[in-house]
């Protein structure tokens, strides 16, 4: 029989943590407490642990998160051929057209980006190294959907909606699986403004021996990705580096 305290006192602490992410600041114990709706006893005896565990910090008697996730990452983004294969390629991408080039892979339900690089031309949003997002709203995220099986597909539009996060979001289911089938087909993937007003991107699918799709992808702002620069010239080298990344991981 599971340990039913057990189980709650681990999901507090999660809880915890979330709200910490959430929250972009520290915060006291009171205020954890109020925004959780539990006793402030409780939320300090999670607090103490975490910070024993050097999960959290804490200064002045606010909390926030500590450096040991990034840890945690990290080592997890490491342990992959993928990643040993593709930040040279990612890199090199980001040099060459001097934009913002990212690595992201699925993480239940959701796009995990794990790498950037950034050229001397890339703009800054509001991305960052682990930062997931909507797999229906970036380019990255559709190559991904667009490789995996259908009922997986399902199984995360069930889940996560098709909710509008950009001027150009796609909502319409039909609409979507047009989308993914035009990606499978072409092996190109596009993202229109469909999660930052003002800015688009091109991505690949990187399909995996051992695992679902990755994708690589590069976004700019419209006017730097126009006319051939969108529609060829970079999406047929993304392509080409894709494919590469992919007869490395299948012979590794």
């Amino acid at each position: 029989m599971p340990d039913e305290d057990g189980i709650k006192a681990v999901r507090t602490t999660f809880r915890i943590v979330e709200e910490l992410r959430v929250a972009e600041r520290p915060l006291g114990v009171s205020e954890l407490a109020r925004r959780l709706g539990l006793p402030v006893s409780t939320v300090h005896s999670h607090l103490t642990t975490l910070v024993e565990s050097e999960f959290l910090t804490t200064r002045n008697g606010t909390y926030d998160l500590g450096y040991r996730f990034l840890e945690v990452g990290g080592h997890r983004r490491h342990r992959t051929r993928l990643f040993e294969y593709a930040k040279p390629k990612v890199d090199q991408l980001a040099a060459e057209f001097g934009d913002e080039v990212g690595l992201c892979v699925p993480d239940q339900g959701r796009g995990a980006h794990v790498y950037f690089a950034r050229g001397d031309e890339a703009i800054g949003t509001d991305t960052f190294t682990g930062i997931r997002l909507p797999l229906h709203a970036t380019a990255t995220g559709k190559a991904i959907l667009a490789h995996t099986p259908r009922d997986r597909v399902e199984t995360v539009l069930d889940r996560y909606g098709l909710p509008e996060v950009g001027p150009n979001t796609i909502t319409s289911r039909d609409a979507l699986d047009a989308e993914l089938d035009g990606i499978a087909r072409e092996g190109i993937s596009y993202d229109r403004q469909e999660r930052l007003d003002g800015i688009r991107g091109v991505a690949a699918p990187i399909p995996r021996p051992d695992g679902p799709s990755a994708a690589i992808g590069l976004t700019a702002p419209v006017g730097r990705l126009t006319g051939d620069r969108f529609e060829h010239d970079i999406p047929e080298r993304i392509g080409n580096i894709a494919e590469t990344i992919r007869i490395k991981l299948r012979y590794a």
